[in-house]
């Protein structure tokens, strides 16, 4: 479907796409109306193409399951899920703001202390989710939310994953934003809480030098660089940011994780250190072989040339010795091994012809007998090195190759791969007599499929399962569909009544003569548009029996936005020139004019709202005067004006004392202007 089509659909008769506000990979995401909690949210919705495609589902699923264990106010909100029918959607907590990384676009170079402000809240974040086992392994500027408060919403859990996850089973290991992507994950190795930690690293450094760190032609010399290469030096970048949070950021993204901060705890402490005193130093340590680039390098070109898969170490036991003999153990290893390779060089790679090289092609996904049948893959030598049932993948599908795709290697190589004999089996619960709530958790998190049928059923409670099929203990696939019978008890209450609030009351009352009610509409007091529902005598979703009544209570709109004219005044002696004057109501753009005080000495504006108000006029990006707004007695009074702060824009010299006049007694002006944005974020 395409994406406009879905504006105006209803989903489950609930949430209601008002339009399209992002689009990523595998998902789109649209802003909604809730029709039953009478809220906004966000819905996101698994792209039509992926929904046959098993990995791109399982991740879509696993998103939702990450994100229903964390609750945190700088984390977003998951309110429901749905994986049944043609959709599968997350309904999530809507946020009116921009991402991090358009906010940096906008502004260049962060201020040092906004960036702490930021830093801070994300990893707050970060640390709810690691006491809770989850990794995120995609920290990026696009992926972090700013609310106009200055406050941060973490969101995207598409490839985090539980701490507890055998490494072993996973796929993509390597699978995050090539900017922000640590070099343990570039390399294939395991992700933790400290690759985290790294991509806050970039994250910060990105804030205060106003680009990336590393940057390239290709995502593969980016990753190389996060292995291999030391970016500019902070200090460099920007002299202005003190050198204790140098130091932060330097820790945060060490190569070698062991170096880095040990958890998003530990890193907050030494941001609250550096805000208690910026002029602090940690002088944090590090060895010159700990921090050698080299290592991931040579790690890689291990990946790259030998056929084995390197498993993270146990934790050792460390027998301290003298720094001196380990130096010098080291120096004459490493000759040892120099002298070896020289050699083999000479001897092999001398004489030998040189064989072409290649890349190494992804398989995984693919069907074996395909791979072997096409031309392209007749360069390799492909060895089954094991055929097993698996969670993801049919029967003949590739599910792991040792040599990691996007590599060089040469032709003829030996690739061992690791074959699906099929879904492994499940077997189906019994679910008869459990409530509809239980039995689809139960189902959900055994990672089945299923759909709803209700039907009559005098001797079964409204809402309990009858039966399912494949019926209850049936061996099946993963993959399997099941069908859930639930009673909607005897016939004649087989009516159920629908969600209207929110809703105009003749498309209310359309709906519930559909549904067999006889209606009856009593109007309120409300701060609603006039004819919106704002309550239902039945509540949504019972079951009542057909010809019963239902009272609506609609909008009579006496409380709905009321406009009131604000009249602006300028100083007599104004300059003769063009001024923007910008209206904000709670920090949100209301209106904007351009105007020149010498024709027009007072500019009237109409502005919309309800209740009591504060009002900020801007002039030139400038903040001009705040007035308190009374919508109800559409009033307005003018409490403080800044003019003394910004005659130079708007005067020649004159007198300051003319202020704009309200409709009641106003302030003298007292406070000074306010540079940057009137709704810009800054840290405490």
């Amino acid at each position: 479907m395409d994406q406009e089509q879905y504006i105006g659909k209803k989903l489950t008769g609930r949430y209601e796409l008002l339009r399209l506000i992002g689009s990523g990979g595998m998902a789109n995401v649209f802003e909604a109306k809730d029709l039953v909690e009478d809220r906004q949210v966000a819905v996101k919705i698994l792209k039509e193409e992926y929904l046959t495609n098993d990995e791109f589902v399982r991740r879509f699923r696993n998103e939702s399951k990450v994100i229903s264990v964390l609750s945190h106010p700088n984390i977003v909100k998951v309110y429901d899920v749905n994986f049944t029918g043609a959709e599968q959607y997350i309904v999530m907590e809507y946020i009116d703001g921009i991402t991090l990384n358009q906010y940096i676009r906008h502004q260049g170079v962060l201020r040092w202390k906004d960036t702490i402000h930021f830093a801070t809240q994300i990893l707050k974040a970060l640390e709810h989710a690691h006491e809770h086992g989850v990794i995120h392994r995609d920290i990026k500027s696009q992926n972090i939310m700013l609310l106009r408060d200055g406050s941060i919403k973490v969101m995207d859990f598409g490839i985090a994953r539980f701490a507890r996850e055998d490494i072993r089973s996973m796929k993509d290991k390597a699978l995050g934003s090539v900017h922000y992507i640590s070099p343990e994950q570039a390399c294939g190795q395991e992700s933790d809480a400290k690759s985290d930690i790294y991509s806050v690293g970039i994250l910060l450094y990105e804030m205060l030098a106003g680009e990336m760190p590393f940057s390239g032609d290709t995502p593969e010399d980016i990753a190389m660089q996060h292995m291999r290469s030391n970016p500019t030096p902070l200090e460099e970048k920007n002299p202005e940011v003190p050198k204790g949070l140098c130091e932060i950021v330097e820790k945060a993204m060490q190569k070698d994780k062991n170096l880095r901060y040990r958890s998003a705890k530990e890193m907050l402490s030494a941001i609250e250190e550096f805000k208690q005193n910026p002029s602090i130093r940690f002088e944090y340590k590090y060895m010159a072989e700990e921090t050698d680039p080299a290592a991931y390098t040579r790690s890689v070109d291990i990946i790259q040339n030998e056929d084995v898969a390197i498993d993270e170490p146990e934790e050792e036991i460390v027998i301290k010795k003298s720094p001196t003999i380990l130096i010098l153990t080291g120096i004459a290893f490493a000759c040892v091994i120099t002298a070896v390779l020289v050699l083999l060089g000479f001897f092999y790679w001398g004489r030998s012809e040189k064989v072409a090289e290649i890349k190494m092609p992804d398989l995984v996904g693919m069907a074996y007998d395909e791979v072997k049948a096409m031309d392209e893959y007749k360069k390799f030598n492909f060895v089954i090195e094991e055929r097993a049932l698996t969670d993801d993948y049919a029967a003949g599908v590739i599910y792991y190759q040792n040599i990691q795709a996007g590599i060089t290697v040469k032709e003829n190589r030996t690739v061992k791969i690791k074959v699906s004999d099929g879904y492994k089996t499940l077997e189906v619960p019994d679910l008869a007599g459990k409530d509809i709530a239980t039995a689809e958790q139960m189902l959900f998190d055994m990672g089945l499929d299923y759909t709803v049928r209700t039907q009559n059923e005098e001797n079964v409670p409204v809402d309990q399962v009858i039966k399912t099929d494949p019926p209850a203990g049936t061996q099946i696939e993963k993959n399997t569909q099941i069908v859930l019978y639930v009673s909607r008890g005897q016939a004649q209450t087989a009516s159920k009544v629908p969600a209207v609030i929110g809703l105009d009351q003749a498309v209310a009352r359309e709906k519930l003569e559909a549904a067999g009610l006889v209606v009856s509409i009593t109007e309120v007091d409300s701060d609603k548009a006039p004819g919106i529902v704002v309550d239902q005598s039945l509540k949504a979703n019972e079951y009542i029996k057909e010809g019963e009544s239902i009272t609506l209570k609609v909008s009579n709109g006496s409380g709905y936005y009321k406009k009131v004219t604000l009249a602006v005044d300028f100083p007599p002696d104004a300059q003769s020139r063009e001024y923007k004057l910008i209206v904000y109501i709670n920090g949100e753009d209301k209106g904007s004019a351009t105007v020149n005080p010498a024709q027009s000495p007072t500019w009237n504006v109409t502005i919309e709202g309800s209740g009591l108000q504060k009002v900020i006029i801007s002039l030139d990006g400038v903040k001009y005067a705040e007035y308190e707004v009374d919508f109800d007695k559409g009033t307005f009074t003018l409490t403080q004006g800044y003019y003394d702060e910004i005659i130079d824009r708007i005067g020649s010299g004159g007198s300051s004392s003319s202020t704009p006049s309200g409709s009641e007694s106003s302030s003298e002006p007292s406070s000074t202007p306010t540079e940057g944005p009137i709704d810009a974020p800054s840290a405490e």
